[in-house]
């Protein structure tokens, strides 16, 4: 079927519609700004990411923000309290697990968390390991407790590999009970 021959401009018997736009006469009508605008003249936005973000005192204000927010991240990031790391008796505890020939080895070192090493008394640490697979049941627990004299102390475990996720580890040393969770990394 050709149609480069039909008319659809109007209905039957009635004259076709004609359409005129004439860019430059819409321009000449239009307000003030935009001739300005399609001139290249008014107002020009700053070139590069920096300059703009400085450009007005808003956008200097929000970048500011943004600095202060990220900073407050990173600090916390750094001082913050995290599952695998706590303080028990004045002594810092560290919990890691990682996988290694169809096995779990999970790791537990105390140290003296304060620059005076007499500042910590000795004591037996008592240790409960689990592991804790995908849907976080415990699958395996094992116990041990050893003498802690104000030296680095680690203490160490394994566990058969079934899509073990996690080790915790619940900690008694001096009267104060603490709960460590760490990942199992896979390589």
């Amino acid at each position: 079927m050709d149609f480069t021959n039909m008319d659809e401009g109007r209905e039957d018997g009635k004259e076709a519609l004609h359409y005129y736009f004439s860019h430059e006469e819409r321009i000449k009508r239009a307000p003030k700004i935009v001739q300005d605008y399609y001139n290249g003249e008014g107002i020009q936005s700053p070139k590069g990411i920096l300059k703009s973000l400085v450009a007005t005192k808003a956008n200097r204000f929000g970048l500011f923000a943004i600095a202060i927010f990220c900073a407050f991240i990173y600090v916390y990031s750094l001082i913050g309290e995290k599952p695998y790391r706590k303080t028990i008796g004045g002594a810092e505890a560290t919990l890691a697990a990682f996988s290694y020939a169809d096995e779990i080895y999970a790791s537990l070192t105390v140290r003296n968390g304060n620059d005076k090493a007499d500042a910590i008394k000795g004591g037996t640490v008592t240790v409960r390991f689990s592991s804790i697979d995908v849907q976080k049941a415990i699958v395996g627990e094992t116990e041990d407790a050893q003498s802690y004299t104000g030296e680095e102390l680690s203490v160490r475990t394994k566990f058969p590999d079934y899509d073990i996720v996690a080790v915790r580890a619940e900690i008694r040393f001096q009267g104060e009970t603490k709960t460590l969770v760490a990942r199992v990394v896979r390589e």
